[in-house]
């Protein structure tokens, strides 16, 4: 049986309520990314970090799972994670909350800091008003997301993931301007770079993607995509 790779951005929450960080109304066009998500200034800034995060996280508490979260969910639940691998760029946990495991968040979780003497991680659920490490008594914490300039460590897992894929396999790519992970750049073109078949849903075009890239390109919110989606999916899964 083949295997898909769900590839997902900000536009797969977007339908729960979750503003996206580019674009209109986006959440860098109310704070400086440079002050709240640098990893060079974000000790000069550590209120204003936190009180960044802490708003998210606020905000994330009150969101729920829409229909593509939904949908999976269900086809992970259905055939199992080893073949329904699920990557996100996103911070907030609707994919779990939907029903996914093992989900790779390849920036992190808003749900978590770390002491940044011993990094040792603590789960936190709303505003951050400071805090003691109960490992090493440290006082200071920054929040368990990947800022700009800084190692991603998930990344290597996500290329394994892409790399690992064949021409019986999928990807689907959902909600992300292609940006921070150029995506489109990884995946190639079929004569040279991964053969699995493609589908792509955002909600409008984007200059870091090249659509013709994909078999199947939907231009939607993702809520209202989840049944071309799940149609897609499982035409991979049943192979």
């Amino acid at each position: 049986m083949s295997k898909i790779v769900f590839f997902s951005g900000a536009g797969l929450s977007a339908d729960s309520g979750l503003g996206v960080f580019r674009g209109g109304n986006g959440l860098w066009d109310k704070y400086d990314v440079n002050q709240v998500c640098n990893i060079n200034t974000w000790e000069k800034n550590y209120n204003l970090v936190h009180e960044f995060y802490s708003l998210r996280r606020v905000e994330y508490a009150k969101a729920k799972p829409n229909s593509m979260h939904k949908v999976i969910a269900s086809l992970q639940q259905k055939y199992g994670k080893e073949k329904v691998i699920v990557i996100t760029q996103n911070i907030d946990n609707l994919l779990e909350d939907a029903g996914c495991t093992d989900v790779m968040h390849v920036h992190g979780r808003i749900n978590y800091i770390h002491c940044t003497k011993c990094n040792h991680e603590v789960y936190i659920t709303d505003e951050f008003k400071g805090a003691v490490c109960q490992n090493c008594g440290g006082t200071h914490f920054k929040p368990s997301i990947v800022f700009f300039g800084e190692q991603a460590p998930k990344y290597a897992d996500m290329y394994g993931a892409f790399a690992s894929l064949s021409e019986n396999d999928g990807v689907a790519v959902i909600g992300t301007e292609g940006s921070v992970v150029p995506i489109a750049h990884i995946l190639g073109d079929k004569s040279y770079g991964v053969k699995a078949s493609r589908l792509l849903c955002n909600l409008e075009k984007s200059i870091y993607i090249n659509d013709k890239l994909f078999d199947e390109v939907i231009y939607d919110r993702a809520e209202n995509a989840s049944s071309k989606v799940q149609e897609f999916a499982t035409s991979i899964l049943e192979k």
